[in-house]
């Protein structure tokens, strides 16, 4: 979905949509009819066409498209539609008919929420007569408390059909603020409940801050600069000295010799919420890129619109390695080796929030018993992020000040096909897949890898997949270098086996196929996992280097396995099953032989026929027996026309 503000692949600002939603009877079109007309028309049909207003009719110079809907519960599926593409509702009740209000609160609202469509909203409320005594009293306590317990409205405005002399700034005014909600919606940027900027707020004017900034303060220059930049224009010398005034009076830290402090600078933004001046903030971080979900918008993360091939993979340049490794460096210097999660959260203070709160991050790296991580798994994580949304790396880079040009950040990869043509890959990411049965010992393997003990359930018992990445000591290869390793679990449902798309095939360096070394059950399930897994690899084009692990060595083998195992993986062109046991910590080199079949992708690929193969040869065998029954019904068929041609005679 196209974010408010960024602008569409044609580099025109698309419309904002208004919806306006409510029950039969709440001036829905009368509303939109009179904002363009500055009338009501007695003979206004039930449904008005969609009502375009060019950019010229507003500041912002963004196109605005408002839209009426039915109130016929037989058109509430088009109804529905509308509010999902709506970037602004604005939501018509009657203030007194107490049974609209009701139908807000009981239907509306919790339909809005339903729908999962978050965007801001104004009530607009009908009245037939606004000349009663204490009718403004009355109105607030109708309103305030739909407000308080629904963030989302952000104004309520009142409008009558008889108060003509107002009726066409009023209902203007309603579709002004709808508007304005959208380009500059007080939802994101303040806690009324607090009364305080909010978290992700807070995060993008200190970026902004110290993008800003000169040895920590906003001196005369800077903070010209910085006018300049937003406003298009230099802040007068009595302006600046009335800035620093108030600041100095209201925030004494806010202001020093040298200018106005990061503290000064928040409390002037938190002023300007506080006086009405929520469209100056939105112009200060529109400026610097933020759209309404305060993050950057995607104009501002320079990740090509065009993806690379399948086969190809995205990785950290040398220049962001060299980069990270000195804001670690910068942020650990106080505590010992590891990042900490305080040092964590101090990393990120100008992101909207840490971007490893949650999978498939968060317990993907080697933690020590405090939750710290060293410089490796640091640096892992932001090669699995950029590996699996490479727009993600880029945008927390910009987050975290990059000096350099944030495309300069990542590469892509050769084509893993042309990998396999040269014979070699010289990836410093390589991705594995992890397949086996249930219970073959799949995600005890990911937690020895991380530094975990092996049964340790940090998935929750979930079923999504997971990830586990660290660097690997290449002692194979090339004992002066690392790589990183990212082992992803491949979660398979018994019941449905395995559907492996052309994309994760294509994605996959290496696949190992897990199972429990002491039961015969696991073993056949494994290999089936790898003949269907490798039958549907070669349909795709996109063949990877296959490996067997028996898990569990710890048990007892069941009879034959290790003969049986190593028979069959003979057979089909791999090497004998590496034995491992997550339990005594035990892998043989499991981890070094990944990377060098990734290495060598045109090796240890199973020998197995395609699915196409295979069914191309069941379609032939079944049909020599229909060939053979046809033969017979032909020379049957001669037969008796010869006996009915003798007898005729």
């Amino acid at each position: 979905m196209t974010r408010i503000g960024a602008r569409d692949p044609r580099g025109s600002r698309k419309p904002i949509r208004i919806v306006v939603v409510g029950e039969k009877g709440t001036g829905k079109s009368s509303l939109i009819k009179a904002a363009l007309t500055g009338c009501l028309d007695p003979n206004i049909p039930p449904l008005l066409p969609y009502v375009n207003l060019p950019a010229d009719c507003f500041s912002d110079r963004i196109p605005a498209t408002i839209i009426d809907t039915s109130s016929r519960p037989e058109d509430k599926g088009k109804v529905i539609k509308e509010v999902k593409q709506a970037d602004g509702i604005v939501l018509t009740c009657a203030f007194d008919r107490p049974e609209t209000l009701d139908r807000l609160n009981e239907y509306w609202l919790p339909l809005i929420r339903q729908l999962e469509v978050k965007v801001p909203m104004i009530m607009a409320g009908y009245k037939v007569d606004m000349n009663e005594a204490n009718n403004q009293i009355s109105i607030e306590e109708i309103t305030t408390p739909i407000m308080k317990q629904n963030r989302e409205i952000e104004t309520s405005i009142m409008w009558s059909a008889q108060d003509l002399e107002h009726i066409i700034w009023l209902a203007r005014m309603v579709f002004k603020h709808a508007y304005h909600a959208v380009n500059h919606p007080g939802g994101p940027i303040y806690d009324q409940d607090t009364n305080s900027l909010k978290p992700r707020c807070v995060a993008a004017l200190k970026r902004i801050f110290l993008l800003c900034q000169m040895d920590g303060v906003l001196s005369d220059a800077a903070l010209n600069e910085f006018q300049i930049h937003c406003f298009d224009g230099p802040l007068k010398p009595e302006k600046r000295k009335e800035i620093r005034e108030v600041v100095q009076l209201q925030c004494p830290l806010g202001v020093n010799e040298g200018g106005i402090t990061w503290e000064g600078f928040l409390f002037l933004s938190t002023h300007m919420v506080e006086q009405g001046q929520i469209k100056t903030l939105w112009t200060i971080l529109r400026k610097f890129g933020y759209n309404n979900e305060l993050r950057l918008a995607d104009h501002m993360i320079p990740y090509s619109s065009s993806k690379p091939e399948a086969d190809q993979s995205v990785e950290l340049t040398n220049d962001a390695i060299r980069f990270l490794r000195n804001f670690y460096v910068l942020c650990v210097e106080d505590n010992g080796n590891n990042l900490g999660p305080y040092e964590i959260q101090y990393l990120f203070q100008t992101a909207p929030e840490s971007p490893w709160n949650e999978a498939p991050y968060k317990n993907a790296a080697e933690k020590n018993k405090n939750g710290g991580i060293s410089l490796e798994s640091f640096l892992s994580l932001w090669s699995l992020m950029t590996l699996i949304d490479p727009a993600k790396t880029l945008e927390y880079l910009i987050y975290i000040r990059f000096s350099n040009d944030p495309s300069s950040a990542i590469h892509v990869t050769r084509r893993r096909v042309l990998d396999r043509k040269e014979q070699k890959s010289e990836r410093k990411v390589v991705q594995c897949f992890v397949f086996g049965p249930k219970n073959a010992g799949k995600s005890a393997l990911l937690n020895r890898f991380i530094g975990r003990s092996y049964n340790d359930d940090n998935n929750n018992g979930s079923t999504e997949e997971r990830y586990a990445v660290n660097t690997v000591d290449k002692s194979r290869v090339n004992a002066n270098r690392k790589k990183t390793l990212v082992m992803k679990e491949i979660q398979i449902l018994e019941e449905n086996g395995i559907s492996l798309s052309n994309e994760a095939s294509a994605s996959c360096d290496v696949a190992i196929f897990v199972f429990d070394s002491s039961d015969e059950s696991s073993w056949k399930k494994a290999i089936d996992l790898l003949a269907e897994v490798a039958a549907t690899s070669k349909d795709s084009s996109f063949e990877f280097p296959c490996l067997m692990v028996a898990a569990k060595t710890d048990l007892d083998p069941f009879p034959m396995a290790i003969q049986e195992s190593t028979r069959v993986t003979q057979e089909i062109g791999i090497e004998a099953p590496i034995p491992i046991s997550s339990k005594l910590g035990e892998f043989d080199k499991l981890f070094q032989m990944i990377l060098a079949a990734a290495e060598h992708p045109h090796m240890s690929i199973p020998n197995i026929e395609s699915k196409k193969e295979r069914r191309c040869k069941l379609i032939n065998r079944s049909l020599m027996p229909v060939s053979i029954g046809t033969a017979s019904l032909i020379i049957g068929l001669a037969s008796f026309r010869l006996y009915a041609a003798r007898k005729q005679s």
